[in-house]
């Protein structure tokens, strides 16, 4: 469809003031359709790529406890109980086991980080006996 110019400049406009490319409509989408995108508008904007990390990081600390800040503005002494655990008691105990469990490779050489074992044999001389190309098989 063919639209005068003036049209074509107040959409234009209107599509960039509405910010409806952070949507996901282009502009011919725009144009076939106005009252759909501009209801898709008034929609919140989907989280830029930083802001959806930070979303994805502070969900993790909610969902498993580890919060990196947990100090509450007035000090509440924390509910003590045979059946709970307090989280920094546990990260501690899980630290000392990993050092634990690396203590018997800590001698091992390291390439790229990754502990790798020196092989304990040595390549022997060919003595021809094995170079099938060179035998006479009969």
């Amino acid at each position: 469809m063919i639209y005068p110019d003036e049209t074509l400049d107040y959409y234009a406009d209107r599509f960039v003031q509405l910010r409806l490319a952070r949507h996901g409509i282009t502009l011919p989408q725009y144009l076939a359709n106005i009252e759909r995108c501009e209801r898709r508008a008034l929609e919140a904007e989907p989280p830029l790529p930083a802001q959806q990390a930070v979303i994805l990081r502070l969900w993790a600390e909610q969902d498993t406890g580890l919060a990196m800040d947990t100090t509450p503005s007035v000090r509440v002494e924390p509910h003590r109980s045979d059946d709970h655990q307090d989280w920094r008691e546990l990260v501690a105990r899980w630290r000392a086991e990993a050092d634990a469990a690396e203590r018997p490779v800590a001698h091992l050489p390291r390439r790229n980080g990754a502990a790798i074992e020196p092989l304990r044999h040595h390549r022997h001389p060919r003595n021809g006996a094995a170079d099938f190309a060179r035998r006479k098989i009969q």
